[in-house]
């Protein structure tokens, strides 16, 4: 009789923990695995914050290992101004208009101190390749023989910089995605430019093109809201 009651009693605490440990080992399944992670893909914006002309970015970012990923980031910016005189002068010069536009890329990897990838702090190298341009044309109505000639202007640009990051990402049990971090860099600029002279006596403005390479030490601030998945 106590066999039996002894063997009941064992299957008893055998259901009981299975029980038990069945949501506890689920729960333990999304942070265990080949890598201790539940979402390894992340699609973030970047918030426009800084810069006289503010761009927009898309990165897409993929954990790689446990405290490893690897992002790719696409961004780019658009104006188009338009600007005129209250009072034109007698030339016949009123105004220009103007539009400057930058397309790039940023590859980056990202290595996460505490926390599993992705999210925790993090330092991070991060490459920019982007390419710009402005095109300027200047508006008036010259009067015939007036000594001066509008000209429209184009310059493009060329960018390859490198910067340096630290972090830091939250991931809530939504998905929902909010990244911070700040960092310092610097980038070579190769500019290619109209420039031209006004001449007396009328006939065409004279335009050479101009080229001038420029290295540029900066600062980051990044704010990125995006979904893990």
């Amino acid at each position: 009789m106590k066999g039996i009651l002894h063997m009941v009693a064992m299957r008893t605490w055998g259901l009981l923990l299975s029980l038990v440990s069945t949501p506890v080992f689920a729960q333990e399944g999304i942070t265990t695995g080949s890598f201790p992670v539940a979402r390894r893909n992340v699609v973030s914006l970047s918030l426009p914050l800084e810069g006289m002309y503010p761009q927009l970015a898309i990165e897409g970012e993929r954990v790689v290992g446990e405290h490893v990923s690897v992002s790719l980031g696409v961004f780019g910016s658009f104006e188009h101004g338009r600007q005129r005189l209250d009072d034109p002068p007698p030339t016949g010069y009123e105004g220009q208009d103007s539009t400057r536009y930058r397309l790039g890329l940023a590859p980056a990897v990202r290595f996460y101190l505490t926390g599993p990838a992705p999210q925790g702090v993090w330092v991070s190298p991060r490459l920019e390749l982007s390419y710009g341009g402005d095109d300027t044309d200047q508006v008036g109505d010259l009067p015939p023989g007036g000594g001066f000639s509008l000209f429209a202007r184009e310059s493009e640009v060329w960018s390859l910089g490198g910067l340096a990051l630290v972090g830091y990402s939250v991931v809530l049990e939504s998905g929902f995605t909010v990244q911070a971090g700040v960092g310092l860099g610097a980038r070579r600029e190769a500019l290619s430019y109209d420039t031209a002279g006004l001449l007396s006596g009328g006939g065409e403005t004279p335009v050479e093109r101009a080229h001038q390479t420029t290295w540029i030490f900066t600062q980051r601030v990044l704010v990125n809201l995006g979904w893990a998945f």
